[in-house]
């Protein structure tokens, strides 16, 4: 999760101290990704120390203890600028345990793949009608969890592509040993 950048987006607009970010964060995602307090001090540590952010007051908070607040460096606003014009890839390395499962699944003879793919498409389908039925119930606005249903049915559907598509392949040879 870009909590780093999350954090600086927030303090472009204005200073934040620590349990005020987390509660923006909150708000602005509709709690769909916990974020607790921890993960708020250790990065903003980290921004802080890598000069990307920089104390800018104490307030006094909801505790009634003093509370650092924070702002962006020009560093900061640069990186956090970056991060806004640069698209997001997804490391072509990531490791799916789909992908592994049915690999190993079609070189052993022991194991049936049309079988398991068909497990595989009716536990797909039935999230993806789950989906579809919570999307129905909400909001049609660009909120995070509205965004968060829609990529995950457009993940599902992609699933099941693939798992007819795998089904269409022909078997592999196995290997020599």
């Amino acid at each position: 999760m870009p909590i780093k950048h999350s954090l600086l987006a927030m303090l472009a607009d204005g200073r934040h101290s620590a349990s005020q970010l987390q509660q923006q964060f909150s708000e602005r995602t509709q709690a769909v990704w916990p974020l607790n307090i921890g993960q708020v001090t250790q990065t903003l540590g980290r921004l802080e120390r890598d000069g990307l952010i920089e104390t800018a007051g104490t307030i006094t908070g909801a505790n009634n203890r003093p509370a650092d607040t924070y702002r962006l460096t020009t560093a900061g606003t640069e990186l956090l600028d970056d991060w806004w014009s640069r698209p997001v890839q997804r490391p072509p390395t990531d490791r799916d345990e789909l992908v592994i499962k049915v690999s190993l699944a079609a070189q052993n003879r022991s194991v049936d793949l049309i079988g398991l793919l068909d497990r595989q498409r009716r536990a797909t389908i039935a999230q993806l009608r789950e989906l579809t039925r919570l999307s129905r119930t909400l909001d049609h606005t660009r909120t995070a969890e509205r965004l968060q249903v829609e990529r995950r049915i457009l993940d599902l559907e992609s699933e099941a592509r693939w798992l007819d598509r795998v089904e269409a392949l022909s078997t592999p040879r196995p290997q020599e040993s």
